[in-house]
C-alpha cells in the first residue's frame, strides 16, 4: 500500500483552517476533495478511446488532498460509503485531511487505512473557576441590568466548575424578548473562546425540522452537523419553546449523556453548555409546556426581568456612540445638531425591546442624513 498520511479533524471550519495551515506548505501541491472526485470519475471514463487522450488535466501526484465538511454536501450519496476507494483511486496523495467526515466515510477510511488515521480535533474551553470570572466580567460591561440573572448565572457556573461531570450543562433563560438573554448566551461562548453556535428551531416546521434533528439526506444540513462544526462548547438554542415534542427524544440523550447520533453523524457534547431562550412568564409555565421529563433535565432556569427605564437609556446612549463612531465628522455633527439621540433619551420608556429600539435609532439616523443628502443633490 502506498504510504499515506491520513488526518481526520472533528470540529469547526476556523480550528480546521489553521490546523492545515500549519501543516500544508506554499509550495505543495494542494487540491480540493471536489477536484478529486474530477479526477476519479476522468480515469473512470477512460475506457473509451477519446477519454484516453483527454486526460492531461488529471493530477498524477500531488501533495495533499483536503476535504472540508461541506464537501460532504456536494457529492452523491454512493461517493460517502466509498470514499476511501474513490480517493485511492482518483490520484496518488501524500496527505489527505479530512474535517467532520459522516460515520460511513469514516468506516470506509478505517477499513482501508487500518491503524493508519491520525484523529484531532478542535479543542474546547472547560468551565472553570477563571470562566466564572471570565463571563463575569463580560456580562457586567456588555449586558445592561438583569444583576439577579447575573448573580445566577455565576453561581450556576461557579456550581459547574466544581461538579460538573461528562454531561452537558443546560440553562434555560425566559423572561420577554429583547432585554438581554441573546447577548448573554454571546458573552458566555466569547469567554469560552470563539463564536456561538445559535440555532432557531422556529424556522423548522413540521417535516423539516425532523429532518434537521434526525438527518435526511446527507446534502442538506443537520442538528449534528452544525453541532460538529461549532468553535465552543457553548450552543444556543433559540426559542427552545418552538420545538416540537416530537423531537425531545433526541434532546434527551443528548443533555443527558452529551450524544447526538441522526442519520450521517454522531456528536459527542460531553462538558458543553446548552442555552436554550424562551418567553415563558414562570418556571410553573415552563414545566407545564415542556412536561416533566424535559423540564427535569434543565440544570437551571434564569429568568430575565423588563429593563427600567434608566437602563434603557442608558443602552439608547451606548448604540448611539457606536453608530457615530462610524460616521464622518460632518454627519456627526448632522445627527448631533437635530437631536436624534436626545429624542430617544426621552422616550426610551417607550421601547419593550432593545433589538426594536437599535434599529429604530439607526434607522433614525440614516433617516436623518438621507434626507439631507437627497435634498443637498436637488438643490444643486
Amino acid at each position: 500500500m502506498i504510504d499515506r498520511a491520513i488526518h481526520v479533524f472533528t470540529g469547526s471550519d476556523k480550528d480546521f483552517e489553521h490546523f492545515i495551515g500549519e501543516r500544508i506548505g506554499e509550495d505543495e501541491v494542494t487540491i480540493t476533495y471536489l477536484e478529486l472526485i474530477g479526477d476519479y470519475n476522468a480515469k473512470i471514463r477512460a475506457t473509451s478511446e477519446y477519454a484516453t487522450n483527454n486526460l492531461s488535466h488529471i493530477h498524477d501526484r500531488v501533495d495533499n488532498v483536503v476535504v472540508r465538511s461541506a464537501d460532504f454536501g456536494s457529492v452523491v450519496s454512493h461517493v460517502i460509503s466509498n470514499f476511501a476507494q474513490i480517493a485511492s483511486m482518483g490520484c496518488d496523495f501524500g496527505a489527505m485531511y479530512i474535517q467532520n467526515p459522516p460515520r460511513q466515510t469514516l468506516k470506509s477510511l478505517e477499513a482501508m487505512y487500518p491503524g493508519m488515521i491520525d484523529y484531532s480535533g478542535t479543542e474546547y474551553v472547560k468551565i472553570g473557576k477563571n470562566t466564572v470570572l471570565e463571563v463575569h466580567d463580560k456580562l457586567k460591561e456588555a449586558v445592561l441590568g438583569q444583576e439577579d440573572c447575573k448573580v445566577e448565572l455565576d453561581l450556576s457556573l461557579y456550581r459547574l466548575s466544581v461538579m460538573g461531570d461528562e454531561k452537558p450543562v443546560v440553562l434555560l433563560f425566559y423572561g420577554p424578548s429583547g432585554v438581554g438573554k441573546t447577548e448573554t448566551a454571546k458573552q458566555l461562548s466569547d469567554a469560552m473562546g470563539g463564536g456561538l453556535t445559535r440555532i432557531q428551531f422556529s424556522m423548522f416546521q413540521n417535516q423539516e425540522a425532523f429532518d434537521y434533528v434526525f438527518g435526511s439526506e446527507h446534502s442538506k444540513g443537520s442538528f449534528a452537523r452544525d453541532l460538529l462544526g461549532r468553535e465552543t462548547n457553548v450552543v444556543l438554542l433559540d426559542e427552545f419553546d418552538k420545538v416540537n415534542h416530537g423531537l425531545y427524544n433526541a434532546f434527551y440523550e443528548l443533555f443527558d449523556e452529551g450524544v447526538l447520533t441522526d442519520t450521517y453523524y454522531r456528536v459527542e457534547m460531553g462538558n458543553a453548555l446548552f442555552v436554550l431562550t424562551t418567553n415563558f412568564e414562570s418556571e410553573k409555565e415552563i414545566k407545564q409546556a415542556l412536561g416533566p421529563a424535559m423540564f427535569s433535565r434543565i440544570s437551571a432556569c434564569i429568568k430575565f426581568n423588563d429593563l427600567t427605564v434608566d437602563e434603557k437609556r442608558a443602552i439608547v446612549d451606548r448604540h448611539f456612540d457606536y453608530v457615530i463612531g462610524l460616521l464622518d465628522d460632518d454627519d456627526a455633527k448632522v445627527v448631533s445638531d437635530r437631536d436624534v439621540r436626545g429624542w430617544f433619551l426621552r422616550n426610551a420608556a417607550h421601547y419593550d425591546n432593545v433589538r426594536i429600539m437599535k434599529n429604530k435609532i439607526e434607522r433614525a439616523v440614516f433617516g436623518v442624513l438621507t434626507e439631507r443628502l437627497i435634498n443637498g443633490l436637488e438643490d444643486e
